[in-house]
């Protein structure tokens, strides 16, 4: 797989998403046109803030993180490609912070708000909305909510139905014709313009490129070493699956020389109950 180059980076490339998002006064309006809400300060902010527990544990990787004047938590993703199971994706991610937001001796009442929004190139749910929010509300009673802190946004720039306001169409707009790559004129916008400045200023940065090629080397390492150890595996498992069906054809073979399943278990180390199976087959 070959590493795009540095110039033809856009604001759908997680690299470029994350330098560019990771500055408060991009990420700040983006969240206030999205949520409807004022955040009057961005506290701190995170680039691909890594969560992990334990050494062998599954480690997250979040694009952009953030924290606001009231401790709210923000995790912002982009995707250019469709990764199945995203629903059991979130929730792996909304379980990292919420374990890294909660002191020792803290009790669950001041677990803070979180907030995990994607932003998709592609329609993932292949409705049409532009924004699909998740809203949790208990089965037979679709009055009472469930209501534990946590918010989902799935943002769709495929869009069709234009359930959002201008602000967050112009948006998705943009990383689309990012996904595209084609041109997109942001002089209607005073955001978007915003935006494009800063991934000019990145680009004219050398060490963000020495960074960026860095950071892709290292990811094609890690990718070639997990298909190698995955090869591996599947050899591993080839092979015993290999030597197992050759004991089965042993013990077929001692069943028709009269052998009791019982006998062939002890000899061959099957499971009683596969030889018996083998007896019915």
């Amino acid at each position: 797989m070959a590493i795009k180059p540095f110039k033809d980076l856009s604001i759908v490339d997680d690299f470029m998403f994350s330098e560019v998002m990771r500055q408060p006064e991009n990420v700040k309006p983006f969240l206030e046109a999205l949520l409807g809400k004022s955040i009057a300060e961005v506290v701190y902010i995170d680039k691909q803030k890594d969560l992990k527990d334990e050494y062998d544990a599954h480690g997250i990787r979040l694009d952009v993180y953030l924290k606001d004047e009231h401790n709210t938590k923000y995790d912002v993703e982009i995707q250019a490609s469709l990764h199945s199971a995203l629903e059991k994706r979130v929730r792996y991610y909304q379980s990292g912070i919420d374990r890294h937001s909660l002191e020792i001796s803290a009790d669950y009442e001041d677990l803070s708000e979180s907030y995990v929004i994607f932003i998709c190139a592609q329609d993932y749910y292949k409705a049409g909305l532009a924004v699909y929010e998740r809203e949790s509300h208990m089965k037979g009673a679709p009055q009472v909510l469930y209501e534990d802190g946590s918010h989902v946004f799935i943002l769709n720039a495929d869009f069709t139905i234009e359930n959002a306001n201008h602000e967050i169409l112009s948006f998705l707009r943009y990383v689309r014709a990012g996904y595209k790559g084609e041109s997109f004129d942001v002089s209607h916008s005073s955001y978007l313009a915003q935006i494009e400045t800063a991934i000019s200023n990145i680009k004219k940065n050398s060490g963000r490129e020495v960074e960026y090629m860095t950071m892709a080397m290292k990811m094609l390492d890690e990718r070639k070493a997990g298909r190698e150890e995955g090869r591996k595996e599947g050899r591993k498992e080839g092979r015993k699956e290999g030597r197992k069906e050759g004991v089965k054809e042993v013990a077929q073979r001692m069943l028709s020389r009269g052998l009791s399943p019982e006998e062939i278990s002890g000899l061959t180390g099957l499971d009683l109950s596969e030889v018996e199976k083998l007896t019915r087959q």
